[in-house]
Formats: structure tokens, C-alpha cells, sequence
């Protein structure tokens, strides 16, 4: 019997395209329409935000706004997907126009650019249109920390945990966390980072990658002397959300600089823990940052794509 080459799995295949048109095809920001969904969740956040209600008040509106958001968008793109034509490329265009890939924005890639060309002011104008912390006071090194923590969990958050979650679990669970996580972004931008208003919604984008973020972090603590299990004891417990610094961590054993550090949003001080050794990073720690995420998802890659052969050839046989 002549030997038929293993096929993917459907499922396989639908996450590969969605990647690599997620990371090929960019959609310019005025076309967009993500951004019209967060300046609506942003209105109907402005209106119920109240800087002086209790924390039981912030805490249940916050939830209630995020879980009616997401239901009815979710109810709504679900019911369509059941009586498409085509359900498949539907599901494919709903998390393509929700999920993206850091690495292939232009501006940022401008910024990173920018920075090596020693235009410090530019870098920091692009900055501001994508953090939530101030960036007209930050120096040399602050922005190329800016610049790898804002590319290295944005590729997590909005990348590689959507297509997981596509790939295990279906359309649904990438669906609700991505929604879920638009969410929590809008809503950290309408209150202070230590507000309950934000860390109710937040909490809920903790618990859902609690586990994904560190199973995505092993390969980063298989680089030979890496001081990342070090750096995990040291400032994970301390850190102001534990999911990033764990990420920050790895990297920052990984790259072997410094990660994290104090920040200012809105004026406003506040004391993040500074994660790793002193060493401030410089302008080819960007590069080091991206082939080290690059390094992890080619590991989980190939993984998955060793058992989908594996489990193809098994019922080939």
C-alpha cells in the first residue's frame, strides 16, 4: 500500500491562515473598524465611571458593562456564523478583524527605526498612540523598554493566545476573549490603573491566561544560564499584575537586561517593580525581544504540528 502524506487537521489549517493573514495583511487604522468598537465601549464606559463611587459599585458596573458587551456581540456573531453560507470564512474574518500582530504595524516598526536614528521625540508622539502610560518624559532606555513591553504582550494578548484558543477550544473561546479583552484595555484607559473599575475587568483577562502565559514562557527558560527562574522568584509576587511580569521575567532572563520599572499615567506616578539585572536594555534588545518570542511560538509550532502528523499518520496507517 502506497504511503499518503499526513494531512492537518482542519482546524490546523484554518489557525496557519488566520496567522498568516492576521501578520501579512494589515488593515490601515482609518479603515479599521476596531477602533469605532472601542470609542463606543470607551462613551459607555465614560458614562458609568464614577471616580468617587465605592469599590463595590465600580466593581459591578465594570462587570456588568463588559459581560453585556461581549454577550451581545457574541450572541450576534455566533447566530450569524450558524446561518452562513460559509460559517468557516465568517469565523475567520470576526477574528481577523479583532486580533493583531505587533510586529507588522508599521508605526511601531517606524518608532524601533526611528529610535536607532536618535529622533527620541518622534519615537515618543508614536508611543503615545499605543500606551496607557505617559511617554513625553521617558529616556533612551525607557522607550526601548516601552518598545519591547508593549510589542512582547501585545503579540500574547492579541496574537498568539486568539489563535490558540481558535485552534484548542473553537471560534467561541477566542471570540469572548478577545472581546473580553478590548474590554479591559478601554476600560484601563477610562480609570487609573489602580482603579477597581479597571481591575474588575482585568481580572477576568488574568484568569484566562493565567495558564496559556506560561506554558508559552517555557521555552524562553530553556536558553542555557538563563537567571528567568531567578528573576520568577524575585519580582513575579511583587509585581502589579503577575501574568505580565511573569512574561517580563522570562524575557528579561532571556535578553538579560532590564524590564518593567516605574511608570507615570496621567502625571500620576506609580511604582512597578524593575524586573532583572541593571543592565538598561539598548536599541538591539528590540530585535533580541522579537526573535525571542519568535524562538517560543516556532517551538509550540512545531509541537503542534509534530502531534497533528503523528496523530494523521496514525489513522493513515
Amino acid at each position: 500500500m502506497a504511503f499518503e502524506l499526513p494531512f492537518f487537521s482542519t482546524g490546523a489549517w484554518q489557525t496557519i491562515l488566520l496567522a498568516l493573514v492576521s501578520s501579512l495583511l494589515v488593515i490601515p487604522s482609518q479603515y479599521h473598524p476596531t477602533p469605532l468598537f472601542r470609542l463606543l465601549i470607551s462613551k459607555m464606559a465614560g458614562r458609568i465611571y464614577d471616580a468617587n463611587a465605592s469599590k463595590v459599585y465600580a466593581s459591578f458596573s465594570s462587570l456588568l458593562l463588559s459581560c453585556l458587551i461581549v454577550g451581545c456581540v457574541a450572541i450576534l456573531a455566533i447566530g450569524i456564523t450558524s446561518f452562513a453560507q460559509y460559517p468557516v470564512a465568517f469565523e475567520l474574518l470576526i477574528l481577523f478583524l479583532l486580533i493583531n500582530n505587533p510586529y507588522a504595524n508599521a508605526k511601531l516598526k517606524r518608532a524601533a527605526w526611528l529610535l536607532t536614528q536618535q529622533q527620541k521625540p518622534v519615537v515618543r508622539d508614536i508611543l503615545s498612540q499605543f500606551l496607557r502610560r505617559d511617554s513625553y518624559n521617558l529616556s533612551e532606555s525607557g522607550l526601548v523598554k516601552a518598545i519591547i513591553e508593549h510589542q512582547s504582550l501585545s503579540y500574547f494578548r492579541h496574537f498568539f493566545l486568539p489563535l490558540t484558543l481558535y485552534y484548542c477550544l473553537g471560534f467561541n473561546a477566542a471570540l469572548i476573549y478577545c472581546l473580553f479583552l478590548h474590554c479591559a484595555n478601554v476600560f484601563s484607559k477610562t480609570a487609573p490603573p489602580d482603579s477597581q473599575f479597571s481591575n474588575a475587568t482585568n481580572a477576568i483577562i488574568y484568569y484566562l491566561e493565567f495558564l496559556p502565559i506560561r506554558l508559552f514562557c517555557l521555552p524562553l527558560l530553556l536558553k542555557p544560564k538563563t537567571q528567568g527562574f531567578r528573576y520568577l522568584a524575585l519580582f513575579v509576587d511583587n509585581g502589579y499584575q503577575k501574568n505580565s511580569c511573569f512574561l517580563l521575567a522570562c524575557l528579561s532572563g532571556y535578553l538579560g537586561v532590564q524590564l518593567g520599572g516605574p511608570a507615570f499615567y496621567s502625571g500620576k506616578r506609580y511604582s512597578k517593580t524593575r524586573i532583572g539585572p541593571k543592565t538598561l536594555p539598548q536599541q538591539k534588545a528590540i530585535k533580541q525581544a522579537k526573535n525571542a518570542l519568535m524562538f517560543a511560538s516556532a517551538f509550540w509550532l512545531c509541537l503542534i504540528l509534530f502531534l497533528e502528523i503523528i496523530y494523521a499518520a496514525t489513522n493513515h496507517l
